[in-house]
């Protein structure tokens, strides 16, 4: 599922493909998930591409965004085959195409007025961005708070950190050897400089493993588990060697080590 560093990799590759170039047309194949008139942007140069959260911003001339949201299981690439399933968005640009991918459809695509995108209703009340130089770990402190809520389940609350998904809580968890279900209240003063850190780990080694073209999503063919503990159920603790266990917390699967992660009391 895309998460911050999926989206990440997303917009550098849509940077690198089609910034300050003329868009020749914008083809919406399914309107249901789509808002806008596609045939609006035929014409207008790519500006940039900016990322809030697990949002992509296409920025083109004349003041509209391409505002994308991947869902479950979208992609962006470049230079689809003309029998690629699932093309969801195609946009043309003067030297290549690019497409939005999405098997499971749970994605969604909006060409907006600039004022109006940055003003979307899904953007607003996102939290800090986690890769900011500012966010330290006392501003992830002042985030989540000391209520009796887990952590993983506040952690996943968008408007509390912007981008984090169920791996990446699950990763940073691991890391910092903090049982993910622990009360936000009764995490030990001296865990939240090592989830910070942890957080900031993860990112940036997904960002460097997954970089390429085209991101394989976990359960599709050939994919890769580059995790340290998500999806590691049985397998030993890479710390410790005991084996990792999975449980469910509010409908989604959550990976932790038995040992190195103490339950909650």
């Amino acid at each position: 599922m895309p998460e911050l560093p999926e989206v990440e990799i997303a917009r550098r590759n849509l940077t690198r493909w089609t910034t300050d170039r003329k868009v020749v047309a914008l083809t919406a194949y399914d309107p249901v998930r789509f808002e806008g008139d596609p045939t609006e942007a035929a014409q207008r140069t790519v500006l940039a591409w900016q990322r809030r959260g697990k949002y992509l911003l296409g920025r083109l001339s004349g003041g509209l965004t391409l505002l994308s949201h991947l869902g479950m299981t979208g992609k962006w690439i470049a230079n689809p085959a003309l029998d690629r399933p699932h093309v969801r968005v195609l946009l043309q640009v003067e030297t290549r195409q690019v497409a939005l991918i999405d098997a499971r459809r749970f994605g969604r695509t909006w060409l907006l007025p600039d004022a109006d995108a940055d003003a979307h209703p899904r953007l607003v009340n996102l939290g800090p961005e986690p890769l900011d130089a500012a966010f330290d770990a006392a501003g992830l402190r002042r985030c989540v708070g000391a209520g009796r809520t887990p952590i993983k389940q506040r952690l996943l609350n968008q408007r509390v950190v912007a981008g984090l998904g169920n791996i990446a809580v699950v990763e940073l968890a691991w890391r910092a050897g903090v049982h993910p279900h622990t009360p936000c209240r009764d995490v030990p003063d001296v865990a939240w400089s090592a989830l910070h850190d942890a957080m900031l780990a993860h990112l940036n080694m997904v960002l460097e493993e997954e970089d390429s073209p085209e991101i394989a999503y976990m359960g599709e063919r050939d994919a890769v588990n580059p995790f340290l503990c998500y999806g590691r159920e049985a397998s030993p603790c890479r710390r410790c060697d005991a084996p990792i266990e999975r449980v469910v917390l509010s409908g989604r699967p959550t990976f932790f080590c038995p040992s190195c992660q103490p339950a909650p009391r």
